[in-house]
């Protein structure tokens, strides 16, 4: 088992016009509904996400956390 995350459902707001928000943005659109589409990861760190698209299956997303070295603590890494 990989301690680096766990496997979540991966959650974004829709605007009316279709664009996407992410759940933690500071600007929803008016009228936008929360929806939830496919699997991401949150990592030890609190950070949320891969850097891609949302995987399609729980499976696609336990694959690539299998993959991940054990050091990685999380996406913030990535920024700095």
């Amino acid at each position: 088992m990989n301690t680096n995350g766990k496997i979540v459902p991966c959650n974004c707001w829709v605007a009316p016009n279709g664009v996407r928000y992410s759940p933690y943005s500071s600007y929803v659109p008016e009228g936008s509904e929360l929806v939830t589409k496919g699997w991401t990861i949150r990592w030890v760190d609190g950070t949320e996400g891969t850097g891609r698209k949302a995987f399609e299956t729980k499976a696609e997303a336990e694959a690539y956390l299998a993959k991940v070295p054990k050091s990685f603590k999380g996406m913030h890494a990535i920024g700095n």
